[in-house]
């Protein structure tokens, strides 16, 4: 998987920029708030819609321009793709070889990213609903009917809170409703618990190894949590009878694979509390590298990788590190405000994008 060529059309700062002939090595240099974070933001949002700096499209939008455009020429190895994403205030369309699709969720992961962020030591230190959302767009990556499942899901506990609500307000409404919204949310849930634990097994099965390589003598682990884990559906239902009447009294859904949480153990204890933020972000680091992994071998997907600003907080032994792991093998796009924090010489086939400030 290789994206060949770029363009952007009014997108955060840029009214029109084109990359072309992009390289398996792509190294983007510039001053601080030029627009580098940008470049890599496009082609996170080109893989699945959404941004990783915000929930909101809005934001993307360059200073009195009423659209942003992303045009993005793909190589699957077996043939060329043109990819477009066009986004109009809410409206959100997408393109392959020109042809309009009818749902976004047929357009994402055309291609798969992996990204390295400064931003990425939140999955240890925010609350569950950062690591959950991250786990719904990596799943996102690999599988179109987790898609489905997650949307569905979530229709299913709104549809629940909104009649736990008026139970609350009238306690002699039907209850027969929340047994059929049960029996579909242990149903879907039940699949959305299963994808997320075959996930993190799949994690585990590398990053110990790949920490190891940063800090022999320690170990970590990720410890995925889930009111359904290890339940069949029957077992499930009988849970969600056993909260029924706190649910009802709150009038909230309690319990769920929507509170679903996942732990990154450093030596048998929890990151976020007993390890320094260099350990921390050693962490992050070997944890995706260990995704890379996953998707290259467990789904035989070949990630494209994002890594911004990352080698700047990196001694040059653990650069090296990265780059035998990973460059070799997957097509990569680095920010930098310095070519001398990146060891070019070590590099083959390097294509180095200047970006300058835009007046």
């Amino acid at each position: 998987m290789h994206i060949t060529d770029l363009e952007l059309t009014n997108f955060r700062k840029f009214q029109k920029i084109k990359l072309d002939n992009l390289s398996s090595i792509n190294v983007i240099i510039g001053k601080n708030g030029v627009g580098k974070t940008s470049i890599i933001e496009s082609i996170y949002f080109g893989s699945i819609a959404k941004s990783f700096k915000s929930y909101y499209d809005d934001v993307l939008l360059k200073n009195g321009e009423s659209f942003f455009k992303l045009k993005i020429s793909l190589d699957t190895g077996e043939k060329q793709k043109k990819l477009e994403i066009i986004v109009n205030g809410k409206d959100k369309k997408a393109k392959i070889n020109g042809q309009i699709l009818k749902k976004l969720s047929d357009y994402i992961c055309e291609y798969s990213v992996i990204l390295f962020s400064p931003d990425d030591t939140r999955l240890i230190k925010d609350n569950p609903n950062t690591r959950r959302n991250y786990l719904n767009i990596e799943l996102s990556n690999v599988n179109k009917e987790y898609i489905g499942l997650i949307n569905m899901y979530n229709k299913l506990i709104k549809n629940k809170n909104d009649y736990l609500k008026k139970i609350n307000l009238n306690s002699n409404l039907d209850k027969g409703y929340l047994d059929v919204l049960d029996e579909k949310i242990s149903e879907i849930g039940l699949k959305i618990c299963e994808y997320r634990k075959k996930y993190i097994d799949d994690v585990n099965k590398y990053i110990n190894k790949i920490f190891k390589r940063f800090k022999k003598e320690d170990d970590i682990l990720i410890k995925y949590n889930s009111d359904f884990l290890n339940k069949n559906k029957d077992e499930i239902i009988n849970l969600l009878k056993k909260v029924r009447q706190k649910e009802m009294i709150l009038g909230l859904t309690t319990t769920g694979i929507h509170r679903d949480d996942f732990e990154f153990l450093h030596n048998n204890r929890n990151a976020v509390d007993y390890s320094s933020q260099g350990i921390q972000k050693l962490i992050l680091l070997s944890f995706k590298l260990s995704e890379i992994k996953v998707l290259d071998n467990e789904y035989k997907i070949k990630p494209i990788l994002l890594l911004d600003d990352l080698f700047s907080e990196l001694d040059e032994s653990n650069q090296k590190k990265i780059m035998k792991l990973l460059f070799k093998k997957y097509q990569t796009f680095i920010t930098t405000t310095d070519l001398n924090n990146i060891k070019l010489k070590d590099l083959k086939n390097v294509n180095v994008i200047k970006i300058r400030e835009v007046k």
